[in-house]
């Protein structure tokens, strides 16, 4: 496969760096300005007023159903599945995806073993003794799962690709609920919801099982307005002519979803997310994974800002608004908290950035309120009770965000770590 036309050139490291510092300063030196020049707060005003707009628009939207055209339409599927030291994982994976409900002259199972150094080579092996329709390709791992998808893409066949991390399950009826939804044209990708297997594990299992819930609400009143969607990796389906126009996955990039959604809405494409059925996933279980895990998230999430402007400035005002608000509320605010927060020790001011952390606040409250009520069917003080320890767990964010645009003024991309899956035995 040829290098995509997004992949970076040698230089790209110091223009991130160097476009990543004239954010931070340009964040910095604009909180300062309505610091020292208290007339200008009616800025801060203003734009709140529009974000809050924007925001009204989404949370009460109606999100349309998902139609189904036809489940006749039933066209040839790829699914991806890299694996680097997934031994603990694989088997369960494998036998959900030759348990799906879809014609087996229309499907094709690729395992890309990325280099395992544990037992993921034999129980590959095993595994293909036991179902001989799985495919497995093997090479060394050069540090990266879009280059693992890059290396196994040319050898298949599907329209439809559907990539699953390692750890994930699936319901038989998978692909018959989601593969028809590209009988539209329009549509280039679909996403599913993301459920954590190991909810039940401890407090941060708990949560994220939750953040989930928070994000697919969000996701799904996004769209209702003609907002962006947001592709979650594992679970996400893309039509294969799209990804041989963006020829692959970026391999300069440390979240390969992150950065394909923006390649997939810049080529034209929409992308539709769907609450059922769901996939399944691990989710880790101590700080510490949590803490390297979301500075990745984070790290390619801003990256793709930085990348792709001003591209995406040519999306069209409802999408242009809806990454507006999500860019300020999610990577602006955070490092925006440092000066304000100095202003306020040293000067007795009031913090300027007061207005858009409300936002944030009732935003997310909304969000959670809303994703749990449906999709773990909670009410009354149970519902209260488990919005308060999601809201309070969401607050790790703030230094994650602070700590990862700051570090990327300095140094160059982090590499690609891969997040430890331990199957049953958690």
């Amino acid at each position: 496969m040829t290098k995509s036309t997004y992949y970076l050139s040698k230089n790209t490291s110091f223009y991130r760096r160097f476009k990543a510092t004239l954010v931070v300063l340009l964040v910095w030196g604009g909180v300062s300005l309505l610091h020292w020049l208290p007339e200008t707060q009616w800025l801060m005003l203003g734009l709140t007023a529009i974000l809050t707009l924007q925001t009204l628009r989404m949370l009460v939207a109606k999100p349309a159903a998902a139609m189904m055209e036809s489940e006749i339409y039933l066209p040839p599927v790829s699914i991806l599945v890299p694996a680097k030291n997934e031994s603990l994982v694989l088997a369960d994976l494998v036998y959900s995806l030759c348990q799906l409900n879809y014609p087996s002259d229309s499907l094709d199972i690729w395992v890309v073993d990325d280099g395992s150094t544990d037992e993921t080579l034999q129980v590959l092996t095993e595994l293909q003794t036991q179902f001989p329709s799985l495919q497995v390709h093997r090479r060394e791992s050069k540090g990266g799962k879009s280059g693992a998808l890059n290396a196994v893409f040319p050898f298949t066949q599907g329209e439809i690709i559907l990539v699953c991390d390692a750890d994930a399950q699936l319901p038989a009826n998978f692909l018959r609920q989601t593969v028809p939804l590209f009988q539209k044209q329009a549509i280039g990708a679909v996403q599913v919801r993301k459920a954590i297997s190991n909810a039940n594990t401890n407090f941060l299992t708990r949560c994220q099982q939750m953040e989930m819930n928070c994000d697919s609400f969000l996701q799904t009143h996004r769209i209702a307005i003609g907002g962006m969607c947001e592709l979650r990796g594992n679970g996400m389906l893309v039509r294969r002519e799209l990804l041989d126009k963006c020829q692959g996955w970026n391999e300069n990039t440390v979240t390969d979803d992150l950065d394909l959604c923006f390649r997939l809405y810049l080529a034209g494409a929409e992308i539709k997310f769907v609450t059922v059925p769901s996939i399944q996933e691990e989710g880790v279980t101590t700080w510490e994974k949590l803490w390297h895990q979301r500075c990745r998230w984070a790290e390619g999430g801003y990256q793709r800002y930085l990348d792709y402007f001003p591209q995406i400035l040519t999306l069209g005002w409802a999408k242009e608004i809806d990454l507006l608000l999500f860019f300020l509320l999610q990577f602006l605010l955070p490092i925006g908290l440092i000066p304000d927060l100095l202003w306020t020790i040293f000067y007795s001011h009031h913090p300027v950035l007061f207005p858009l952390q409300t936002l944030l606040s009732i935003i997310l409250t909304i969000a959670f309120i809303a994703g749990l009520y449906q999709f773990q069917n909670l009410r009354g003080w149970s519902l209260v009770w488990t919005t308060i320890q999601g809201s309070s767990y969401m607050v790790h964010w703030i230094p994650v965000m602070i700590v990862t645009t700051l570090k990327m003024c300095v140094q160059e991309r982090s590499h690609w770590v891969k997040t430890e899956h331990r199957g049953r035995i958690t």
